[in-house]
């Protein structure tokens, strides 16, 4: 089958860019040939909170991409269609998950040859900048397709209120190979600089309000209290000001128990921070889904997690990680049950559950579907 996917790619950072990657690379090695439509201009400057959307280091791939699109001239869609219709695929698959990219993608999907079938794989109902009718704009989006894919069910039954056509079908989210495998922990502490006496507890990615950081951070007093030893890792770019989070540490004095590092943690090097740590914890406020989750699965750490849709769904209290319901408190305790239990179990059945979250599988379940 000829296929053209539409979205981030190298040299765009983060998680979308990282699951386009790794979706073509598995068409590709599924006997399908593939042209990559990529962004020309994702973001206008104004609309990025962060410091930039861009690797700062060479990725190993072989993958090219076209880079054309431009998300704010509908000018240059036009050019876009021409380039896509060249290309005669079968099919043409759009990555969503934000409302900015609703009206380029739109007119995209419906000017295209109608030979061609138009699927969308959909991150996020809402962009977790909550930009102005967002909900009008997906489904928007969602009128230019012939049916849509989602991660995790909790993104599907929020689209289902907004819109019943076209036909959803609920996925997983895949595995990130290109990451690496767990490393050992003692060579992973020595790399990071870290000191191999501690043990550590993770917060990973970029840092904004939904991730519920505070909660995190208030916990820390009981967490150190029954584990002296253990060190908070807060680790990527602030997306929001630092402020109010090293103002609460200072309060709480816990400053010598908290290791920061603010900075956009490149792909070489996440794999020493997961395999430094005991398990990651994931505090959200809200959550469509987590790549976070889907990391600490590739590295087998397992996860204190909000007890909340999105991400409740992989996470099986005391099976596959562990689920707290949102506050300090609770988090406390559920981070000292879990670093005073063995883990074991919780491990072996992440390790299990793996083998079910691959590539593979997912791309079958597409075509199948389509």
């Amino acid at each position: 089958m000829n296929i053209v996917v539409i979205g981030p790619f190298y040299p765009y950072r983060g998680g979308i860019s990282d699951t386009n990657k790794e979706l073509c690379e598995s068409l590709i090695s599924s006997g399908h040939e593939v042209e990559i439509i990529n962004f020309k201009l994702l973001y206008p400057r104004f609309l990025f909170p962060g410091k930039t959307q861009f690797q700062q280091s060479i990725e190993n791939t072989n993958l090219t991409s076209h880079r054309i699109i431009n998300t704010v001239n509908p000018i240059n869609w036009i050019w876009v269609i021409k380039k896509i219709n060249e290309l005669k695929p079968d099919l043409l698959i759009s990555t969503y998950w934000t409302g900015l990219l609703s009206p380029s993608y739109y007119i995209i999907n419906k000017l295209v040859s109608n030979k061609i079938k138009k699927i969308g794989i959909i991150h996020n109902v809402i962009s977790h900048e909550k930009r102005l009718a967002e909900k009008k704009l997906l489904k928007l989006y969602l009128g230019g397709l012939d049916k849509y894919f989602t991660l995790s069910k909790n993104v599907l039954d929020q689209i289902k209120k907004i819109s019943k056509k076209p036909k959803g079908v609920n996925l997983f989210h895949p595995l990130l190979d290109k990451f690496g495998i767990k490393e050992d922990k003692i060579i992973s502490k020595k790399i990071l600089g870290l000191n191999n006496d501690n043990e550590y507890i993770l917060f990973f990615g970029l840092i904004r309000e939904y991730k519920g950081l505070e909660t995190l951070i208030k916990s820390m007093p009981k967490v150190v209290e029954n584990n002296p030893n253990v060190k908070l890792l807060i680790v990527g770019e602030n997306y929001i000001s630092m402020k109010k989070y090293y103002q609460l540490i200072e309060k709480l004095n816990i400053s010598k128990n908290i290791l920061v590092k603010n900075v956009f943690i490149e792909n070489d090097k996440i794999k020493y921070w997961f395999s430094s740590s005991e398990l990651v914890i994931i505090p959200y406020k809200t959550a469509s889904q987590s790549g976070i989750t889907s990391l600490s699965f590739q590295f087998e750490i397992p996860t204190v997690s909000s007890n909340i849709n999105g991400l409740n769904e992989l996470i099986e209290d005391n099976e596959t990680g562990y689920l707290f319901n949102r506050n300090p408190n609770e988090l406390a305790l559920k981070i000292n049950y879990a670093l005073k239990s063995s883990r074991k179990n919780v491990i072996n059945n992440i390790i299990k559950l793996k083998k079910e979250l691959t590539w593979k599988k997912f791309i079958i379940q597409i075509l199948k579907n389509i």
